[in-house]
This record gives structure tokens, sequence and C-alpha cells, in this order.
């Protein structure tokens, strides 16, 4: 279901005006354009709702309208409305999905130039063909428990060499994007090809038992817990773990690293196609960026971004560190996807 603040509900009279004053919002001229995005509920949802959006509607004397769910709410709603007449404008969500809706014809390349903030980001922000961009990222390491790692992990090879390691593994379901990634960097590290993944999933199956987590949110529980001592986990999450506290440290590995991203795109059904790349340059510059560095811990897309001095230690993947993230084939590994699935699930559960 769509949500957005009743600005015009807010703005009513003297004491409406007082109210949105109070409360932060900028003032929106009524009738003042409108551009619909998409948004994740929860903190992510307050923080477009609080820092993000805002600033743009002040700037650019336009209304954001905010469309709250997940990947395939967005996906199911576009395929029910149509290409041409696409219930959002632009369309945030992470690779997995965006490769579906180009194929299907959801979207359309951002033109040179229309995004000027594109020319300043790292390569692994940009998307062939600039069929959209990352605006934000958090690469996955192995995360360990410090107070229970005799021997802390340098490779993804380590998982499979390291004894003690043995039993103790925190793995990713299938289903979630970063238990299939998994999949396509063993198949790359031990195969040279992201495309071999029935050899990957044998490779795999020598690290059983593991435990299996649904979401990262899980992963954070069971390395809070101790349950197991290791296992893929992003950096922001990391960061935010190791100011509450848990002892966990946490390694880029030799082999490269994946990520949690969000790319973002421009409906090819949208009307309002120069405010989609206004809104797209707004996520990209470093003032923006900047926001997501301190209020999540996530790596800045924009080569302008200098991390702060007293975050550089929760954010240490950033500068040229972000060459060392790996950016898959999603058109192709989708297609293997449903394969994959069914034989992880017969062997590894």
């Amino acid at each position: 279901m769509t949500r957005h603040i009743k600005r015009r509900t807010l703005l009513k009279g003297v004491a409406g005006t007082a109210a949105a004053s109070a409360l932060g919002f900028p003032y929106v001229a009524r009738g003042a354009e409108t551009l619909i995005v998409n948004s994740y509920g929860g903190p992510f949802e307050k923080f477009m709702r609080s820092q993000v959006i805002p600033p743009f509607e002040k700037e650019a004397k336009v209304e954001i309208k905010l469309d709250v769910g997940l990947g395939k709410d967005w996906l199911a709603k576009l395929r029910a409305a149509g290409p041409d007449r696409p219930p959002y404008d632009v369309l945030m969500t992470n690779e997995t999905w965006a490769s579906i809706e180009r194929e299907e014809g959801f979207v359309e390349p951002i033109p040179e130039g229309k995004v000027p903030s594109m020319k300043d980001l790292w390569p692994i922000a940009k998307l062939p063909d600039n069929w959209g961009v990352i605006g934000t990222l958090s690469p996955l390491g192995i995360a360990y428990r410090t107070d229970m790692v005799k021997t802390p992990p340098t490779a993804w090879a380590d998982l499979w060499t390291t004894p003690e390691f043995k039993g103790k593994i925190g793995m990713y379901t299938i289903t979630n994007s970063a238990g299939y990634m998994f999949v396509l960097m063993t198949a790359r590290n031990y195969f040279r090809s992201e495309y071999e993944v029935d050899k990957a999933l044998a490779k795999i199956k020598e690290l059983k038992p593991f435990i299996q987590v649904d979401f990262s949110g899980t992963m954070e529980t069971v390395l809070t817990r101790g349950e197991v001592i290791l296992g893929a986990l992003d950096f922001a999450a990391w960061a935010r773990l190791k100011v509450k506290g848990v002892k966990l440290g946490i390694v880029a590995p030799n082999e490269g690293m994946f990520m949690f991203e969000q790319v973002f795109s421009v409906l090819k059904g949208s009307k309002k196609k120069e405010l989609c790349y206004r809104w797209i340059d707004y996520i990209l510059r470093p003032d923006t960026q900047d926001k997501w560095v301190r209020e999540y811990y996530w790596s800045p897309v924009n080569k302008k971004v200098d991390v702060p001095a007293d975050l550089k230690e929760l954010v240490p993947i950033h500068g040229e560190k972000m060459n060392q993230i790996v950016l898959w084939d999603w058109k192709t590994a989708n297609r293997n996807r449903d394969r994959v699935i069914e034989r992880w699930n017969k062997e590894m559960t």
C-alpha cells in the first residue's frame, strides 16, 4: 500500500503550517508536481522521510510519494500495471530484481549526461550502458567471533581448510541473495567461472553441517549468540553490532567481496523523466551519500565522499577498496536460479 506524508492536511491554516514546521517538514506548495519512488519499511523508511526526502522536496519544489514494500512486491505491481503505466517513476531495488525488470522492459537506460554525478562514481556502481546506477551498497565479508576464533579467516577458501570452523559456519539459505552470491563466488574461485553453479554446490556440500539463516538479521543473531563462530555478513551490519559491543571482527576476503546494493532505475513509462534524473543525481551527490555513511555505515559510491575520520574503522571499505567488490551477471544467474534452489533444498537441508 502506498503511504506518504499528508502535507495538504498539515498545511491547512496557520496551525497546520506551524505543525509542519515543528515536525521539520519543508513547505510544499499546493499542486506541486509529485514523483513516486519506493522504499523499504522500518528504520529505512524513517530515514528516507526524515533525512533524504525533505531537502530534495525543498530544492526541486516537488512532492515525493513513497511506496513501501519489498522487491517481490514492486515487481508484482509493475507486472500488473504494464510497462507503459508504471506505478513508480524511479525504482530502487537490488540487482537481483532490477535485472528482471530490465529484461521485461520496464526500465530504460539513463541518457549520457542527464545525471552529472554518475561521472564521479566508483566503477562498481556503474551498470553497463547506464541501465540504472547503484546508489547505495554494503559489501559482504567474513564476520567472526573474536573471542571464539583462534585463527581469523583471510579468504573464502579458509572455510574449507581451517579445521576449527567445521560445523560452526553460518550460511544463508539459497533464497537469500547472499546465499546465491556465495554459490556464485564459490564457482568463480574454485572453477574460474560464476556459471559453474553445479560444481559450486558440490563444493559447498563439503562444508556441511552448517546452520542456515534466512536474513542478514538472523545471521547477526546467531553470531551474537555464539551459535556460529563465523559467516558472511555485510560490513554495515558488522559495524552496528560492533558499536553495541559484540565481539565481532570482519575481513575482506582475498578473493573479493560481494554486496548488498540498491540499483536506481528510471521507469520507461514515467512521464517525469527530468525529475527522475534529478532525483537519482541527488541520491548520488556527496551530501546525500554522506548521510548514508553516517546513518547506516554504508560504503559511499561517489569518489568525492570522504569517510569521516571517526567512522573509518566502522566503514573500512571505501576508496580504492571498492574495486574489490564483484558485480554478478544476474541475467544469467536468475535463469539458473530455480535449478540451483531445487538442488540446494535437496542436498543442503
